[in-house]
């Protein structure tokens, strides 16, 4: 029994000296690894933390009126924060706002950075008919279709085809706008569909006249 035990220590020393470094340097890897993750996991926490109270501060000067702060702060979240959620949705605010000074250049600037930079699908396809919509209104009209002939989500399939309306009727196609407007009241709830029914009668009018 002694004889077989000590060939069997033998046996495992030999084996260690051939496979121990490696199996130490596994560990050592795979435990790096980890303790990497959850610093990454950490970092990433700090920083949405960070940025939600930075966006909260940003609403904050917003009911304020105070719309210097306001705007820094918005800037603050894109640069430094641009991975969270946060600041696409500071950038959408941001772009509001300067669609209501009527400044359309810069809430363009505003919605192209989020379709840029966000890696929310939702976030994406609003600051998307949001910039079409504005594109449509500034007469942008290639623009405006580029950005609407593509998918989205079907939470926003009535809105695209409500834009898709307003931009055919743009063009003077008048039949494709009722169809469009037709699919958008379709999948439309609510209240929108009195209005999406009046977008279309007057649409119908315009083309009975040009009949």
């Amino acid at each position: 029994m002694a004889e077989n035990e000590e060939e069997q220590i033998k046996e495992l020393k030999e084996w260690w000296d051939k496979n121990g470094k490696s199996i130490v340097a596994g560990v050592v890897i795979g435990v790096g690894a980890l303790v990497g993750w959850k610093g990454w996991s950490a970092y990433h926490e700090r920083q949405a933390l960070e940025a939600s109270n930075m966006y909260n501060t940003m609403q904050k000067y917003l009911l304020a009126q105070d719309l210097e702060a306001f705007t820094l702060q918005a800037g603050t979240l894109k640069e430094n924060y641009s991975s969270t959620p946060y600041a696409s949705l500071g950038a959408l605010i941001l772009a509001k706002s300067y669609v209501e000074e009527s400044d359309y250049p810069l809430a363009i600037e505003n919605l192209q950075w989020v379709i840029d930079h966000s890696s929310q699908e939702t976030l994406q396809a609003i600051a998307q008919l949001r910039l079409a919509r504005l594109y449509i209104s500034e007469k942008r009209l290639d623009e405006a279709e580029q950005i609407l002939l593509v998918d989205y989500p079907n939470a926003y399939n009535s809105l695209k085809q409500e834009l898709l309306g307003d931009l055919y009727a743009s063009q003077g196609d008048y039949g494709s706008a009722l169809k469009a407007y037709d699919a958008a009241i379709l999948s439309a709830e609510g209240a929108d569909i009195e209005y999406l029914q009046m977008k279309r009668d007057n649409i119908s009018s315009e083309d009975n006249t040009n009949a």
